[in-house]
């Protein structure tokens, strides 16, 4: 199933949910630790991030089970060194989650002189997600995906 792209703010949301590629859920793009959801949240899938050479840090699939809702959270082994530009020559580690049945998506980034981030979130009761990160540096790109739940 395709995804329906990466959201940024309120903009992409409504333009994703205009296409009736995906669902509106209670929840959706909201922030885990504003909502509460966080808190007594676990892992429940993770990987590590990894390309031929090292490790660079880990994705982790978080879920609330009061809120039925799943997001990504990226950790970095490493500060982010200079990312995201030209001159940097690098991108800037990026997270994202997606629930599978319809490809809603949203993503973070892990800005120079930050170890982590975390996504929004998807509801997903009855539906299952997945985490995925990309995290450039001069050792090489590494892709990383965890396992639905």
């Amino acid at each position: 199933m395709g995804r329906a792209g990466v959201v940024f703010g309120g903009i992409g949301l409504a333009m994703i949910a205009a296409t009736g590629v995906s669902n509106a859920y209670t929840y959706d793009g909201s922030d885990p630790s504003s909502t509460g959801c966080a808190s007594g949240a676990t892992t429940v899938e993770s990987a590590t991030v990894r390309n031929s050479q090292v490790t660079l840090g880990t994705i982790e699939l978080r879920y609330s089970l009061a809120c039925h809702t799943a997001w990504a959270r990226l950790t970095l082994n490493q500060t982010q060194g200079a990312c995201g530009n030209a001159s940097a020559g690098y991108d800037c580690a990026h997270g994202s989650v997606t629930r599978n049945n319809d490809g809603r998506t949203y993503s973070c980034t892990i800005h120079q002189g930050e170890t982590q981030c975390y996504t929004p979130m998807v509801y997903d009761k009855g539906m299952t997600s997945f985490a995925q990160a990309g995290i450039d540096n001069v050792l090489g790109y590494a892709d990383t995906r965890t396992a639905a739940y």
